[in-house]
């Protein structure tokens, strides 16, 4: 029989959210980051933590990019260079470094 518990979906532990998501302001606040370097931290955060039961790079990768969009910056890439990003990220191939520069080289 089929159960709640037994989903994909929904979040996991909302905590590793709210995590990510003031990872950017601290990194603008005492970093001096920039708004790449935002994205990038957030992306990396949202990977890293895992909060979701399922879609966590799809979500971090979708969340990024329109934080980049609501400020003024918008990506060109294939799917596959998105999805090959985010695969590196989840294997600790890549940080939050690798990341802006991969956003930088990808800006329109």
């Amino acid at each position: 029989m089929w159960s709640w518990d037994e989903t994909y979906f929904g979040i996991d532990r909302i905590e590793l959210i709210e995590s990510a998501l003031t990872r950017p302001k601290f990194a603008a606040q005492y970093q001096d980051a920039d708004l790449i370097e935002q994205a990038a931290t957030l992306c990396y955060g949202l990977i890293k933590n895992h909060p979701w039961r399922g879609g966590n790079k799809r979500t971090a990768t979708h969340l990024m990019e329109h934080f980049l969009l609501l400020n003024g910056i918008e990506l060109t890439y294939d799917l596959e260079e998105m999805l090959l990003l985010a695969l590196s990220v989840e294997a600790d191939d890549c940080k939050v470094g690798e990341i802006a520069q991969w956003l930088r080289g990808h800006m329109s």
